[in-house]
């Protein structure tokens, strides 16, 4: 019984029921032992319940907030589809796995086209929203378009805090769009503000680190931004065939076998 009751008190500490746990105490001393054999195991149960819904829709607000567009997990990506990826299962799973809100994720994923890179990106940031953790998924095109109009409409501050507060960022293609000075500098400052809050952020692209001068301004700015991104990330390369033309030919695969 006593067990019992400790479960029921430690529920509604954490559904932050301050008042119902009060009462609850002050009636189970009043009840009989056939009414508290009757009550305790339904308030256990619905107060589960409770917990699981308040988990679930947390967990779906977290995704929406994170704008993935799409979502991919872990699970339906193949590592085993070219001898160059399956290099960066372990690793990758290793930082998949190690993530909480103490342990934020921090990974590059750099390499050719059509690799999956976006794919594992979207599956880290899936994975921390299943532990409340907020995230926010952007090309980088569109994160400095938006701050460079936030800029002329002197909305600056408010649109960086867009890209500082989220848990784990994710800034998706970068290197498809040559950057200007001046989103060279807004870019820097998110990748600077959250590497000094010791935030998580993600990054795909398909320029090598030596070739960053080429996205952005200048060699000072490149280096800098590079510096931040990989001080405390996980580096993964990914190289070889398209995993997109791997996806297309087990489809036709499936398809053949159903006809």
């Amino acid at each position: 019984m006593e067990t019992t009751t400790e479960e029921i008190l430690g529920h509604l500490t954490e559904l932050r029921f301050k008042h119902w746990g009060a009462q609850f105490k002050s009636d189970l001393d009043g009840m009989n032992p056939k009414e508290r054999d009757v009550i305790l195991p339904h308030l256990s149960r619905w107060l589960k319940g409770e917990k699981a819904e308040r988990r679930a829709a947390q967990i779906n607000a977290k995704i929406r907030g994170a704008k993935f567009r799409r979502l991919q997990t872990v699970d339906t990506y193949n590592f085993q589809y070219s001898k160059e990826i399956e290099k960066i299962e372990k690793p990758y799973l290793e930082l998949y796995n190690s993530i909480s809100r103490e342990d934020l994720p921090c990974a590059v994923l750099s390499g050719t086209a059509g690799t999956g890179k976006t794919h594992l990106a979207r599956s880290l940031g899936y994975g921390a929203c299943q532990l409340g953790i907020s995230v926010l998924f952007i090309t980088a095109a569109e994160m400095v378009n938006h701050l460079a109009h936030a800029q002329k409409i002197s909305a600056l501050e408010q649109e960086l805090n867009r890209y500082r507060r989220p848990q784990v960022l994710i800034i998706d293609e970068l290197g498809y769009v040559t950057l200007d000075t001046q989103a060279s500098n807004l870019f820097f400052q998110v990748i600077s503000a959250r590497h000094d809050q010791k935030l998580g952020t993600i990054a795909t692209t398909n320029i090598p680190f030596g070739k960053f001068n080429q996205i952005f301004a200048n060699d000072a700015i490149a280096h800098a931004i590079v510096d931040r991104l990989v001080n405390d990330a996980e580096v993964f390369y990914m190289e070889g065939p398209s995993y997109r033309e791997h996806q297309r030919q087990e489809k036709m695969k499936r398809r053949k076998s159903k006809a």
